[in-house]
């Protein structure tokens, strides 16, 4: 049987802007795996500089209009940020 083809990315080795720039490139692709791991690197080099996780989120669903790219959004997010789906929302609803 053959094997699916696939391709894996050392995420430790790019920059912060890379990490940003491949993970919008393939986000909504077949490379979900790619995309998390990207998405976890990031947020765990952001956590090592200070950034806390209600700064992430408002930084994340900074100019997006609720509704269904909203709902996507928090669940794409907010367990690799370790909170609920119903914490993200809040947190980005906060005033």
């Amino acid at each position: 049987m053959p094997k699916e083809p696939s391709w894996k990315v050392d995420v430790k080795s790019l920059s912060n802007q890379k990490l940003v720039e491949l993970s919008l490139s393939l986000d909504g692709s077949e490379h979900k795996e790619v995309v998390e791991s990207l998405r976890r690197e990031l947020v765990e080099r952001l956590r090592a500089i200070g950034i806390s996780n209600e700064e992430m989120v408002k930084r994340i669903a900074s100019g997006v209009p609720r509704g269904r790219k909203f709902n996507e959004i928090a669940k794409a997010w907010a367990e690799i940020l370790g909170m609920s789906v119903e914490e993200f929302k809040r947190i980005a609803d906060a005033k």
